[in-house]
């Protein structure tokens, strides 16, 4: 084994000593900081020590590459707030809108229904002008189907909105009849998820 000599107070740095030493340190800091770390790495050479050691341009380019990483991050969230944009603007027209008026004479009846897909949800709003009707809200499946269901009925009815959600594909719709004297006019109009509105035959 080796005695190791316990050093003398001579020996040891004095505080003056250690304060030159860190203030040293960090002078030598801030200078690497302004001539190397700045123009290196963001193109900013305020001594001129970076353009002369080609730092400034490599700050530059990385600036410069920073930025169009920034240009093209911001292009495609506009291109993604635009696409969400188109498709609830299609969403939204996806819906569809359509009115019919029709004249209806003494103790006659018409039937207009609109053409649905299961679950598809209509909200229809008419109403009889110069007189009333009865009305019977009903659907009907495709031909083959053998499916048919009734969703309300009304007697002497002036007017009726609400919603309709169909309960399988096919037709779903009105049938009026007129028991007044004189000719009424009934004006319906829908909208919703219907492929078409159609007079039935």
């Amino acid at each position: 084994m080796f005695n190791s000599q316990k050093p003398t107070e001579n020996d040891l740095p004095s505080s003056t000593q250690l304060i030159k030493s860190t203030i040293i340190a960090i002078l030598i800091a801030f200078l690497l900081l302004i001539c190397v770390v700045l123009p290196a790495e963001y193109g900013y050479d305020p001594t001129g020590v970076g353009d002369l050691l080609s730092l400034k341009k490599m700050g530059e380019i990385k600036t410069s590459l920073k930025q169009e990483e920034l240009n093209d991050s911001q292009l495609i969230e506009e291109s993604l707030i635009t696409q969400d944009s188109a498709d609830l603007v299609e969403e939204v027209t996806d819906e569809n809108t359509d009115q019919v008026e029709v004249v209806i004479e003494p103790g006659n009846a018409i039937e207009i229904k609109l053409e649905m897909k299961k679950d598809a949800v209509a909200h229809y709003d008419w109403i009889a002008i110069n007189g009333i009707l009865n009305f019977n809200l009903h659907g009907d499946g495709y031909k083959g189907m053998h499916q048919s269901t009734t969703y309300k009925k009304g007697r002497s009815v002036h007017s009726d909105k609400g919603e309709l959600k169909a309960e399988f594909d096919g037709y779903h719709g009105w049938f009026w009849r007129n028991r007044n004297d004189v000719s009424v006019t009934v004006k319906l109009e829908a909208t919703g998820d219907f492929i078409q509105m159609k007079q039935m035959k």
